[in-house]
């Protein structure tokens, strides 16, 4: 199948790479902006996977061109921080088809930005608009082309809107994941774990961070039990938002202990071997505090306010987190206006997104 991937990082040369392996037609296309560092990469069109996934891969198609990326194809996949998306909505509104199908990977409720932006553009196309709960990959590039992927994550959370497409976008989507299809993209973006899996571990360990030069890990080192703790606070507010929208809460540790019964957070955490040997982060402009404090978590609190949930942990963390990356709270991005959702109230939600 032809297959777009909009975005050359690591989660980009991973898909590619992977799906190409598959025996799947991938057409890779990154920005014009950033694309000189990957120049060996548009020469070569090959990417070398090590680590879980092994194999060298000649993608058919590099391109900074959009519309031939996107031409003829069913499928595009954004495996991009939620930072991306603002700019991808505004550069495929002028170019999307009937009968295409967007995922980004993960969405973070970027799905609703989407939407805003696809309105305020006129956007007429029948689309849909998906977003799972985290990349497929755990995945780190070593150089352009040569990337290093630790595990594949299995059975993500997938949302469509509008959901009268669930299923059809459900059936072409997993074509090339494992996915477990929720009642929305709501439900999804609520069960992207990284804010609880990345944030109190940063953010408590931020004079660490800047120490180490780099010489760090999160998971091993950085999540204690008394971090657990605070981790253990924010799911109780996570699970809070999600009951009082009707939807099903799967916790952290629940996901983590991947159909066995859970234990807490720490004893999860603390015996996960996928994440045991990642490294970093290596400063505090990482994207675990850049994205997932900007985005992930604010996009949590705006949804609280709307639906008058008390977030208290996800407010302090916020607040001390936008002084950690030197953001003031009115820089923080995912926010009602950004998300289209201003003044709606629960049945308004849960209507605005079944729709498009």
């Amino acid at each position: 199948m032809k297959v777009a991937v909009l975005g050359a990082g690591n989660g980009g040369q991973t898909m590619a790479a992977d799906l190409t392996l598959q025996g799947h037609r991938v057409s890779l296309y990154e920005m014009p902006e950033y694309a000189e560092p990957l120049r060996n990469l548009f020469e070569t069109r090959e990417i070398t996977l090590e680590g879980f996934i092994k194999g060298k891969a000649k993608i058919d198609l590099i391109t900074t061109d959009i519309a031939e990326a996107i031409e003829d194809v069913e499928i595009m996949f954004i495996p991009l921080p939620a930072s991306a998306q603002r700019n991808y909505a505004e550069l495929l509104a002028d170019q999307v088809k009937d009968g295409q199908v967007i995922v980004l990977m993960p969405g973070s409720l970027g799905s609703l930005t989407f939407k805003r932006i696809f309105k305020e553009k006129g956007v007429t196309a029948d689309i849909a608009i998906c977003e799972t709960s985290s990349l497929a990959y755990d995945t780190r590039a070593e150089s352009p082309g040569r990337i290093h992927v630790f595990a594949r994550n299995p059975d993500l959370l997938f949302g469509v809107m509008p959901t009268e497409k669930t299923d059809l976008a459900y059936k072409l989507a997993s074509t090339f994941y494992s996915l477990q299809k929720v009642d929305d993209v709501l439900a999804c973006g609520l069960h992207s774990l990284n804010p609880v899996l990345h944030i109190p571990g940063c953010v408590l360990n931020s004079a660490r961070i800047e120490r180490s030069k780099g010489d760090f890990y999160l998971y091993e080192e950085g999540i204690t039990p008394c971090v657990a703790g605070v981790m253990e606070k924010l799911e109780e507010e996570r699970k809070a938002i999600v009951q009082t929208l009707g939807y099903k809460f799967m916790s952290l540790a629940e996901e983590l202990a991947e159909g066995r019964q859970p234990r807490s957070i720490w004893e999860e955490v603390n015996g996960c071997e996928t994440l045991e040997f990642i490294k970093g982060p290596t400063s505090l402009q990482n994207r675990y505090f850049t994205e997932d404090i900007p985005y992930g978590l604010t996009a949590w609190i705006a949804l609280a306010e709307l639906l008058i949930v008390e977030v208290p942990v996800m407010k302090a963390l916020q607040a001390i987190g936008s002084i950690l990356i030197g953001a003031k709270l009115s820089d923080m991005v995912r926010t009602q206006a950004d998300m289209g959702v201003e003044g709606l109230d629960k049945e308004a939600l849960k209507k605005y997104v079944k729709d498009f």
